[in-house]
């Protein structure tokens, strides 16, 4: 392992001796491929599908958002299609809002047209478990010593009996949504790890709790904070997306040490189809969620105001 640091260490010194190259005029841009965000969900509001290209590497000029196109979807259970329209450029949104579009328990198509190029997609609206309620309690310091005025919330929800159930827990604070890595949860029925089974019980450590928290005791919740939890369903195929995209935006954690001893960075896999083979490819994902809705004021507990 010395050498190894070693030699890592004359190489960096040997090229930083090197004279620049502009290695961006060599490399060629490739096939451009449409990108798709299209995660619906029953909630009582319009339904938009995003549409963007994919970008030559060195290409710094921002997302190419993709106007003109032509989005619908089917429920293939009734085979009644909705038709998606151009909001603003880029965006796609349905007429109606997704608790009258999307049924648990049916199939949804997508279809994307677009420059003579035609996709689709498929995904299922699983059922949702209830969201019972969010408790609170005041967070401490490692040694068991309360902290006064700042709390660590706790969802309680009892998964279904019967393995393969699949959750995506998302959370906001003060009525802004939390997008870091470490708050995305995947709940695998009653858990956060693929492995195993547990399943048809109260959510466990830490579904329940790690990922509504901040790590540090200063920025974890106090007297008054809104809090709102959301817990979608979301098919087996949207849990594997959901966690390769957490997987590759934490590639490189740990400063240049952790960067130099990454995964290389892959391709994360996609559901959506071109109909033609030889055609351009895609990239995103498709899926169709119900969600169940805890909101509250900390410390109060809160219930579940979702309709069911």
């Amino acid at each position: 392992m010395k050498n190894l640091i070693l030699i890592l260490l004359a190489s960096l010194v040997l090229f930083s001796c090197e004279d620049k190259v502009d290695i961006s005029k060599t490399l060629k841009s490739g096939e451009n491929a449409l990108v798709v965000d299209a995660f619906l969900n029953n909630l009582k509001e319009k339904q938009v599908v995003r549409l963007s290209s994919t970008q030559y590497y060195f290409d710094n000029s921002g997302p190419k958002l993709i106007s003109g196109a032509k989005v619908s979807l089917t429920d293939l259970s009734t085979q009644q299609s909705y038709v998606f329209s151009e909001s603003i450029l880029g965006e796609y949104q349905s007429e109606l809002n997704g608790d009258s579009l999307l049924k648990v328990g049916h199939e949804y198509q997508l279809s994307i047209s677009h420059v003579n190029e035609n996709y689709v997609a498929y995904s299922m609206v699983n059922r949702v478990v209830r969201l019972d309620s969010i408790t609170f309690e005041m967070a401490e310091e490692p040694d068991g010593t309360k902290v006064p005025g700042r709390f660590e919330a706790e969802l309680w929800a009892n998964d279904f009996p019967g393995p393969g159930d699949r959750y995506w827990v998302r959370h906001y604070k003060n009525n802004v949504r939390s997008i870091k890595p470490a708050n995305l949860g995947i709940g695998y029925d009653a858990s956060s790890f693929p492995a195993g089974e547990v399943d048809g019980i109260p959510f466990i450590f830490p579904l329940r709790r790690f990922y509504i928290n901040e790590t540090l005791n200063e920025k974890k919740w106090k007297m008054n904070d809104v809090i709102k939890v959301e817990v979608y369903s979301i098919t087996n195929e949207a849990a594997f997306f959901l966690a390769q995209v957490l997987s590759q935006s934490s590639l490189g954690e740990g400063g240049a040490i952790g960067a130099l001893f990454a995964i290389p960075p892959s391709n994360v896999p996609t559901n959506i189809k071109n109909t033609n083979e030889n055609g351009n490819k895609a990239v995103g994902f498709f899926c169709t969620s119900a969600v169940s809705v805890g909101i509250s004021n900390v410390p109060n507990k809160a219930i579940n105001i979702d309709p069911f």
